[in-house]
């Protein structure tokens, strides 16, 4: 048996582990936070851009709301369809308008007045004038006007391109979503937007209606002639001086908010960014501005979405901050292993200091004070057990003649040889220790009885009988023994070992007193 070693012990291998863990997690934290910040800056770059954006829309659109008021103020103040006058205010407008497609006017005409109007009309210098219903479905054709109470005929437009003439005369009524509005403008007395169209030259466009405010007649009669103004935009135009770049993973939509954002029947504008990866959708969120435009009623809504991915993150810095983890975990690697190489030394040094203390240098036995603390420890087991302790105490007859007469080399030699032959001729569990000079002690727990105590004795003698070369000469000898037994000799280590000791000298005496016999 052996006591145990005091002193430091190796780090358990989870240690390390969860230093690197903790240490990795911190990096990891680190990086994480630089991420957030980076997220962070591009949802506020986009509230930005967005805020932005929206404001340069509704300053044009708020423009061309003041230019439609102002359309219908002229006719409002002239009382009549004057298209000299008309023509000078549109020239003039679109100059610093470029967005605005044309401007109209639309004539509520009864059906019982659509010939005498029509006539009149022609006479006027407008050949071929007739009233008609238009499709915009993807047929596009021009159909005659269905009979009902009321028609509302384009009686103006400016700019006329030679490819739009026949456009005068196209009853707004028969259109479902230019009727819509119109009738939500006649109804409210305000500017009211309609939804989304492409013209003929393909250009996305919408149409913005507003009534004119006409007095009465001297007599307190109604104006014989009920006139709304519209404004035609071209939408491409409207978003074209926006000067703003559509970032990677981004997308822009201008859209009617009777539609959905995706809805390309509703869509005045949409463009997009570089496409992110399906990587970049999963590990990254994704922001969307929305607002709507603070004109007409707010019929369109500005969104604008992005899809966060690896180039709006601070790649320098995160790389920065991946070569200095990786650079410190394989520091802390390094200091953990050199360390452990440390403690491992320190250990293997702690334990020969303590086998040094502990055992006999030269024979490599327990020694005195290893002796005594086994003993103590095993009394205490021998108590609880109620078992017997047998301590054999030997003294090698004639080694000091071997130091004379072979020199003390050759006494060392036997008594590591001694010290070999005692451990071979016991159990494993007994202990074999070295006392002093050539005196040993054996410890053995557990006797069973006084045969079993002799018959190890007796084998002890006869290992040592068998002799010693030394030096090439052959040597004999053998050795005085005392036995003591717990607990009928004693009850301390003191006392058993004191009383081995008075039967070995006994041994000795009598085996003296024999060899002077013979």
């Amino acid at each position: 048996m052996q006591c145990l070693l005091p002193g430091i012990k190796p780090l358990s291998i989870w240690a390390y582990i969860v230093s690197l863990t903790l240490w990795l997690a911190l990096c990891m934290g680190v990086a994480a936070t630089v991420v957030t910040l980076n997220i962070r800056d591009v949802e506020k770059d986009l509230t930005q851009y967005g805020d932005v954006y929206s404001d340069h829309l509704n300053k044009e659109l708020v423009s061309s709301e003041t230019v439609l008021k102002g359309f219908s103020a002229l006719f409002s103040a002239i009382g009549s369809t004057d298209p000299a006058k008309a023509t000078r205010y549109v020239n003039h407008v679109i100059e610093t308008n470029p967005h605005i497609f044309a401007l109209e006017i639309v004539q509520k005409v009864p059906h019982g007045q659509l010939a005498d109007f029509v006539a009149r009309k022609r006479r006027e210098g407008l050949a071929g004038f007739s009233v008609r219903s238009f499709s915009y479905d993807a047929d596009r054709i021009w159909q005659a006007a269905e009979a009902k109470p009321y028609y509302y005929p384009i009686v103006f437009m400016e700019p006329m391109p030679p490819t739009l003439k026949e456009v005068l005369g196209m009853d707004v009524d028969s259109v479902p979503f230019l009727k819509r509005a119109m009738t939500e403008s006649l109804k409210r007395g305000t500017p009211v937007a309609s939804h989304p169209f492409r013209l003929v030259e393909g250009n996305l466009a919408y149409v913005v209606f507003c009534p004119i405010e006409r007095g009465t007649r001297g007599d307190g009669r109604p104006p014989a002639d009920e006139l709304i103004v519209d404004m035609v935009i071209d939408a491409a135009r409207l978003t074209q001086p926006v000067k703003l770049p559509v970032f990677d993973g981004g997308t822009v939509r201008v859209y009617h908010r009777d539609f959905e954002p995706d809805d390309v029947r509703g869509q005045l504008r949409a463009i997009a960014g570089q496409s992110r990866s399906p990587v970049e959708v999963a590990l990254f969120p994704d922001f969307v501005y929305t607002r709507p435009l603070a004109t007409m009623g707010e019929p369109f809504v500005l969104q604008v979405r992005r899809q966060v991915g690896w180039s709006d993150l601070n790649l320098g810095l995160l790389g920065l901050l991946a070569a200095i983890t990786l650079l410190s975990s394989l520091m802390l690697i390094a200091y953990l292993w050199t360390h452990q190489q440390s403690r491992a030394q320190q250990i293997e040094n702690e334990k020969r200091l303590w086998h040094l203390a502990n055992h006999d240098i030269l024979t490599g036995l327990p020694n005195r004070m290893l002796l005594l603390d086994r003993m103590e420890q095993l009394l205490a087991r021998m108590r609880r057990q109620e078992k017997r302790l047998a301590v054999m105490f030997l003294d090698i007859d004639g080694f000091k003649q071997v130091n004379d007469t072979y020199g003390h080399a050759a006494g060392d030699q036997l008594l590591r040889i001694v010290a070999e032959r005692l451990q071979a001729a016991v159990r494993v569990d007994d202990t074999v220790a070295r006392m002093s000079g050539d005196e040993f002690i054996v410890l053995i727990e557990s006797v069973e009885s006084a045969e079993a105590l002799e018959a190890v004795k007796q084998k002890i003698q006869q290992k040592l009988a068998e002799g010693f070369q030394l030096d090439g000469q052959l040597i004999r000898v053998c050795a005085s023994s005392g036995i003591a037994l717990f607990p009928d000799d004693g009850d301390t280590s003191e006392a058993l070992i004191k009383q081995a000791d008075l039967r070995m000298y006994a041994d000795k005496q009598s085996r003296r007193a024999s060899a002077r016999q013979v």
